[in-house]
């Protein structure tokens, strides 16, 4: 009986290593993922004033991915200018290192940065001595030397590992001083603790845009469907000999990846691994079980997930910012109107006294005084 493979069929010949690689490399255009793409496509696009978008979500969710398709995009867009330049270079991609000592190393981020630009000058034994200052210099004669249309910077929220709480908007301003000395837009993609970043300046709200790459939630009915057809498609390219039926187990699928489409692939991975360095045919619960987060890794990864969309959902009280602007009164009017009705008022009582005698007291008997 012929089986209809979504993998190449031949995969199923090959060695176990190769199998586990098609899958690692395979990628879904699952909504949320096509939700969020889009929006940061029109953020590049748009010659507005955006020069620094925070792409920000939860850890496993797909940034990564994003980044890579946004990537290749531009990079396909791009191609013909590319052969006639060769020196043009419109979109690049670092990953931001975690700092050693807890504190930001700028250093470290320009050595990255030119390198990723292919700087001839970074291969001079001298190089690593230059002054942070000059090191910016030259990114800045970099990224205009090389054209470059964006660069996206991968785990952005160690940009935020300083000593104080005062160097935070420096971390920002000199990202955002880049950006505006070079016209290049900076994507700077991260997990809920890029939050932190935002809106430090009132120049950086002026100047910065945000993206909010969100999970699946089973509470809402499209995106449970939209998770469950996720599921479906991902053991559809398991490259075993007999599909597996993971949809039969969606919910712990759920349970363990907490409808992060990141974390559901690379658990996915491990487990296609697993089964097949045990000679298996197909993929079972077993193998899910022996492969998915503790419940107490998963406790700690969702409770800092919801603490980042709680941050999301708070909306401040909008009467605050009308009241600050003299738009309402401390009792939720508004000014204007208030005192045009103060004033309506005043004159309607003038008027409904014209010609009344005020009240006094009236002499007793006719009118004359006794006596």
């Amino acid at each position: 009986m012929a089986h209809d493979y979504s993998f190449p069929q031949e995969l199923l010949t090959l060695p176990i290593a190769d199998r586990i690689s098609y899958f690692q490399q395979y990628t879904m255009a699952h909504p949320k993922l096509l939700i969020a793409a889009e929006k940061l496509k029109n953020a590049i696009d748009d010659p507005g004033l955006f020069s620094l978008i925070f792409l920000f979500g939860p850890t496993g969710v797909g940034k990564t991915t994003l980044l890579r398709r946004i990537t290749q995009r531009l990079l396909a867009s791009f191609h013909k200018e590319m052969e006639l330049d060769k020196g043009f270079i419109p979109i690049a991609n670092i990953e931001v290192a975690t700092p050693e000592f807890s504190n930001f190393d700028w250093k470290d981020f320009y050595l990255r940065a030119l390198g990723v630009l292919q700087d001839p000058c970074i291969q001079l034994p001298s190089y690593g001595r230059i002054t942070n200052l000059k090191l910016k210099t030259s990114l800045e004669a970099a990224l205009k030397h090389r054209r470059l249309k964006v660069f996206c910077l991968d785990e952005a929220q160690n940009l935020s590992k300083v000593a104080s709480g005062r160097k935070l908007r420096d971390q920002t301003d000199c990202i955002k001083s880049l950006a505006n000395l070079t016209q290049v837009k900076f994507v700077l993609a991260g997990t809920y603790d890029l939050l932190i970043l935002r809106n430090l300046s009132a120049q950086l709200c002026r100047r910065s845009l945000d993206i909010h790459f969100e999970r699946y939630k089973v509470e809402n009915e499209e995106d449970l469907k939209a998770f469950r057809g996720v599921v479906q498609t991902f053991q559809r390219h398991l490259p075993f000999e007999e599909e597996p039926d993971l949809l039969k187990y969606w919910d712990f699928c759920y349970e363990r990846s907490f409808g992060c489409v990141g974390i559901l692939k690379d658990w996915l991975s491990q487990a296609l691994a697993t089964a097949l360095l045990d000679g298996a045919k197909t993929l079972t619960l077993s193998h899910l079980k022996s492969s998915a987060y503790s419940h107490e890794q998963c406790m700690i990864i969702f409770n800092e997930t919801r603490l980042g969309e709680k941050q999301l959902e708070f909306t401040p009280d909008s009467s605050a910012l009308r009241i600050a602007l003299g738009l309402e009164s401390h009792h939720g009017s508004a000014t204007h109107s208030t005192s045009q009705t103060t004033n309506t008022t005043n004159t309607k009582s003038r008027r409904s006294t014209t010609g009344n005698t005020k009240p006094q007291r009236r002499p007793v008997g006719g009118g004359e005084n006794v006596g």
